[in-house]
């Protein structure tokens, strides 16, 4: 399933929700040392295959001498699925912990024979963003400045920005809409929240949930703008619990398999 990090990673970002007047929290929901792990699953017949997994890490890091917050997000097909299409994939968004900008961001892909590596360079204007976009394919080098309003968000980022949002007042069948910058172009999208239901785990553990179902790009791998499921825990963590996703290939789950380093109580946790 050559898109199964990509099919992911786009759900967790359709969550990115920035509405007209937004609330978030003061401060992230999200701290050093987290670590979030993720099963995903491709359903190949009647069988749902183990086909990779994807973590997520912030920790302190550093860029052109400053202290930095990274968001570091990683990908891997297991060893069986490996047989059939072969991805190690890394992404990697810079923040300024002082005002939780984002500074530069990167991402490599290597899949199968294909490998390629992009860079967001930020630049903060008056009036907006300017993102130096560089992206290296073999021997082959494309540049480009793409200029954004400050509510635009790269791919990482957005998955973290997310979880600040505060959903309290959300009604059922509100549409969010928001942006984002994926490779080279921005999409104005929308989010749709569909109230609160309970999610078991292939792990048994049950939680308390939000449900959303976000707008999608049709095309490649969706057929229809709603062919994705997301629930999110119902407490300050916003943790993705679950993904479903219909492909036109088959389905896509993604599961959370492990959490560490949680900043606020996991409320949402089911004895």
């Amino acid at each position: 399933m050559k898109r199964l990090f990509h099919i992911f990673l786009f759900s967790l970002l359709a969550l990115s929700a920035w509405a007209a007047d937004p609330e978030y929290y003061e401060e992230p929901v999200f701290t050093y040392g987290e670590k979030v792990k993720f099963n995903l699953y491709y359903n190949w017949g009647f069988v749902w295959i183990h086909a990779g997994d994807c973590n997520f890490q912030v920790k302190k890091g550093t860029h052109s001498g400053k202290e930095v917050m990274s968001l570091l997000v990683s990908g891997t097909t297991t060893k069986t699925f490996d047989k059939m299409y072969c991805i190690r994939d890394s992404f990697e968004s810079y923040l300024n912990p002082e005002n939780m900008r984002p500074v530069f961001y990167r991402e490599t892909k290597h899949e199968d024979s294909y490998y390629s590596h992009t860079t967001y360079d930020y630049v903060e204007l008056s009036n907006g963003v300017k993102v130096d976009m560089k992206r290296h394919k073999r021997d082959k080098v494309d540049q480009k400045d793409i200029f954004l309003d400050k509510n635009t968000l790269d791919l990482i980022f957005s998955c973290y920005n997310f979880r600040n949002l505060k959903t309290e007042n959300l009604k059922k069948n509100q549409v969010v809409p928001f942006k984002m910058l994926f490779d080279d172009d921005v999409y104005d999208l929308g989010l749709t929240f569909k109230g609160k239901t309970t999610v078991k785990l292939k792990n048994g553990k049950q939680y308390n949930a939000l449900k959303f179902v976000p707008k999608l790009i049709t095309g490649d791998l969706f057929k229809k703008e709603d062919d994705m499921v997301i629930y999110v825990s119902d407490d300050q963590n916003h943790i993705p619990l679950m993904v479903e996703a219909k492909i036109k290939v088959g389905w896509v789950k993604a599961m959370l398999s492990k959490y560490e380093n949680a900043k606020y109580p996991q409320t949402s946790l089911k004895e």
